[in-house]
């Protein structure tokens, strides 16, 4: 009987010693790996593409369009590496790019800048999955921030080439 007693004691000792000796160790991050993953201003800017601004007649065209007007300064801040409305609720920026659309002044509307508006969608909303998930790396996320920008730059040149086309009178084959 005491040779059990003395058994469970010694079961119990080592037991409680056991969890003792496991010690947690905190994960700390160094300046270095949290800059690894950190996307600067220089990373975007960085960025090699054809930026297309908008012309003097498109610029009037798109003036009273205020979706592109905001998302116009989505990019701006996107260029500044400001990430946060493209790392926040997928629903807001699926909300913008479908009022874009809606909201498109008449003039505008073609099937040319329909199809560059349906592609900034899909980078958008790309870009917006890639920059939500911790573990996707760097240069992926940097990628995505480029296709994002050359669609934008797409859009802006395909509104461009209408008011180019109109001004020119430039006929279509019957």
């Amino acid at each position: 009987m005491c040779r059990l007693l003395l058994f469970c004691v010694s079961i119990c000792v080592l037991v409680a010693s056991c969890k003792r000796d496991k010690v947690t160790q905190a994960v700390v991050e160094t300046q270095e790996q949290i800059e690894a993953k950190t996307i600067s201003k220089q990373n975007i800017e960085s960025l090699r593409f054809d930026d297309y601004g908008l012309s003097l007649d498109s610029q009037k065209a798109v003036n009273d369009w205020q979706k592109f007007q905001e998302l116009n300064n989505h990019i701006e801040t996107l260029k500044e590496a400001d990430l946060t409305y493209f790392t926040g609720d997928p629903l807001i920026v699926q909300t913008l790019l479908k009022e874009l659309r809606t909201e498109m002044p008449a003039q505008l509307k073609t099937n040319e800048i329909s199809a560059r508006i349906t592609a900034l969608d899909t980078k958008a909303q790309k870009l917006n999955s890639l920059l939500r998930i911790d573990n996707i790396e760097k240069n992926e996320k940097i990628k995505a921030i480029k296709e994002f920008l050359v669609s934008m730059s797409n859009l802006n040149l395909q509104i461009n080439k209408k008011f180019e086309f109109e001004k020119n009178n430039v006929l279509k084959p019957q």
